[in-house]
């Protein structure tokens, strides 16, 4: 017994309409932390320091929270690099430290 055409085609049809699962879950504690950026930046604005910021996300109030110190928040918030300084000399051709290159 074989599946004819239109039934994939009605099948395909449908599950292109299926709206995505909502996530329940993070994977990481720096996925959380990214998630509330915002709150987090405004309470930095308003002067409480990385500790403080750690201190009130490890409970939130129903037993859970996010365990994370106050160096590393300020890790998965700091801005990315754009580039390295030994990558910018090799790039311009100038030795970096460690390269035997010779005096000219």
């Amino acid at each position: 017994m074989g599946i004819s055409i239109d039934t994939i085609e009605r099948l395909k049809s449908k599950l292109q309409t299926v709206p995505p699962k909502p996530r329940t879950v993070v994977e990481s504690n720096k996925e959380a932390v990214l998630m509330l950026r915002a709150e987090i930046e405004q309470l930095r604005a308003s002067g409480h320091d990385w500790n403080d910021v750690a201190e009130l996300l490890k409970d939130d109030g129903q037993g859970s929270g996010i365990t994370v110190k106050g160096s590393t928040l300020k890790s998965f918030l700091a801005a990315p690099r754009t580039s390295s300084t030994r990558r910018n000399r090799k790039e311009k051709g100038q030795p970096s430290k460690g390269d035997n290159w010779p005096e000219l």
